[in-house]
């Protein structure tokens, strides 16, 4: 045994959902947690490490299902436009200049602001589409900084309008499955591969995807054991441009194909579902598919607030993402249990639609079983990996702390996290990387080339404020 994590507010995620007040965490030197409980309960030492943890709120890492590895170099460009907007005129127009080492500066940045403020793991949903480098440029930095990934390599192929792509179904799938041999279980573990298969009416109508890309993209996920991350009814609910006008041409919701096609199962993480049908939400309940909800995407995109509650009910597993910065400009996964809370107790005019309780399990065990993971993450139990979290709720602003559960969810900001453990290994301590030094050459790398690419894609009139006038055209 090597580090003892005493006198904190331990708040296990375990079945029980028990809660030591003066708690303990033990990590072995295998990266595990070897044992937990109150404080009257510390096994005998030695211990190579003592972490005081009093004033603190231990828990496990949270756990962010819906990330892009690229956003953050455009963070704040995004204001004022619909989702449909904004893809045509901010994310193409980025996405067409990136570049391997833009890959790898954004890779290095998500990383340390996830792990900053209390992500250990995080699912990237690869939007653009990545060779071999590209893939290896977005998992070796945040590999390299200790962070939890699973990336989700995009399945794509030849189609009507990616004429240029260099692969029919048959080579693309053997092409990523070289890809899952080289990264899946890689850097002793931390790192697994998912696929992003983008099937949402909006991208079969735009010639992107297809039936026989689902079709081989399922296949592959189902051969190498692998969750799939999935767009799904989401965007701005309108007969013009959005997501009506997509279904009426398909003929088909989103979740409806899916089952048709009869690939649903519980590989899937449909994400956004804003404007899911009561039919929808049965079908995903039967097929034991996962939800996440990106609750400040959705909301500072305009398109909505999805039906969590029902979903809840229905027995679905709920999970949170964040989405990327260039949508809503922040990857804090405390910010986002705060705003699932808010927006789903508004939306129902019901201050108990949901609680700080379930947003914390949204954040910690629903996204572990969601990735198929609960056995190793989502919870301090012994036996599972010591992703961990300490935040410090000694602050002003979270004072008097009678509730610390709320306290954490209404009141925390992801900075308040103190000291994060990833697979046993101190990433953060007091608030600094204890190994990563070059955080000011990243933030400057970042920086410059954001900024090259925002000018030379011309999308930096989003940025001059526009006091008192509608941004949008």
């Amino acid at each position: 045994m090597t580090t003892l994590i005493h006198d904190g507010i331990v708040v296990t995620m375990d079945t029980a959902r028990a809660i030591h007040d003066r708690g303990f965490v033990v990590v072995a030197n295998d990266g595990s947690i070897a044992a937990v409980g109150p404080v009257c309960e510390i096994p005998a030492g030695p211990f190579e490490t003592l972490i005081d943890a009093a004033g603190m709120l231990v828990m496990p890492g949270l756990i962010n299902l819906h990330q892009h590895h690229w956003y953050n170099l455009f963070k704040g460009l995004g204001g004022g436009m619909l989702l449909e907007e904004w893809v045509g005129r901010l994310l193409l127009p980025c996405a067409s200049r990136l570049g391997v080492g833009d890959l790898r500066a954004s890779a290095y940045l998500g990383a340390l602001e996830m792990i900053r403020t209390g992500t250990t793991t995080c699912l990237n949903h690869s939007v653009t589409t990545t060779m071999a480098d590209e893939v290896e440029a977005t998992i070796a930095p945040m590999a390299e900084i200790g962070l939890r990934q699973v990336f989700a390599k995009d399945f794509r192929c030849r189609t009507p309008a990616n004429t240029d792509h260099p692969h029919d179904e048959a080579e693309a799938a053997a092409y990523i499955g070289d890809i899952i041999g080289r990264w899946h279980g890689a850097s002793g573990g931390i790192v697994r591969l998912a696929l992003a298969i983008e099937s949402n009416a909006h991208w079969i109508n735009a010639g992107m995807s297809s039936e026989a890309l689902i079709a081989a993209g399922y296949a592959l996920a189902c051969a190498h054991g692998l969750p799939i991350t999935n767009h799904a009814a989401g965007g701005t609910l309108s007969l013009d441009m959005g997501y009506l006008k997509h279904v009426r041409e398909l003929g088909r919701t989103d979740v409806g194909h899916l089952m048709q096609m009869g690939v649903l199962d519980p590989r899937w993480l449909l994400i956004h579902v804003i404007n899911l049908t009561d039919s929808d939400i049965a079908c995903m309940a039967r097929a034991g598919c996962h939800a996440v909800y990106t609750p400040t995407s959705e909301a500072m995109r305009g398109g909505g607030i999805g039906p969590w509650v029902a979903l809840d009910r229905a027995g679905i597993n709920v999970a949170l993402g964040t989405d990327g910065p260039m949508v809503d400009y922040s990857i804090d996964m405390v910010e986002q249990m705060k705003a699932c809370l808010t927006m789903q107790n508004v939306k129902h005019l019901d201050p108990s639609a949901f609680s700080p309780e379930r947003v914390i399990e949204m954040a910690t065990i629903n996204a572990a079983r969601a990735l198929g993971m609960e056995t190793e993450i989502g919870s301090l139990e012994p036996g599972k990996r010591a992703d961990i979290v300490a935040f410090d709720m000694s602050g002003p602003h979270l004072q008097v702390m009678h509730n610390p559960l709320a306290n954490l969810v209404c009141c925390a900001r992801g900075a308040d996290a103190h000291t994060v453990f990833i697979d046993g290994r101190i990433i953060l301590r007091e608030g600094r990387f204890s190994d990563f030094t070059q955080i000011d050459d990243v933030i400057t790398e970042a920086t410059i080339r954001g900024r090259k690419i925002a000018e030379n894609a011309g999308v930096l009139a989003a940025a001059v404020p526009n006091w008192g006038q509608s941004v949008r055209h």
